[in-house]
């Protein structure tokens, strides 16, 4: 079965990956990988000084894009 983050699930408030959860649970300097079978989000990570980043997989490579935590949210 496919699994969808809160990003992209074509199911209307159901998805398996919950970003804004991940991301509030991260502790400064970690990341917690996935894959999504709906976009190309792989991970959620938060650097040292707690700002968040999604990593996309764009044109076969990992790109941390910075998000506000807000955005994340379902």
């Amino acid at each position: 079965m496919a699994e969808y983050c809160s990003q992209c699930s074509p199911f209307e408030n159901e998805f398996d990956i919950d970003l804004f959860k991940t991301a509030l649970k991260l502790k400064n300097g970690n990341s917690e990988s996935f894959i999504c079978e709906g976009c190309n989000n792989r991970a959620v990570y938060k650097d040292e000084t707690g700002k968040v980043y999604l990593a996309k997989l764009v044109k076969g490579e990992i790109e941390l894009q910075p998000v506000n935590i807000e955005e994340l949210i379902k």
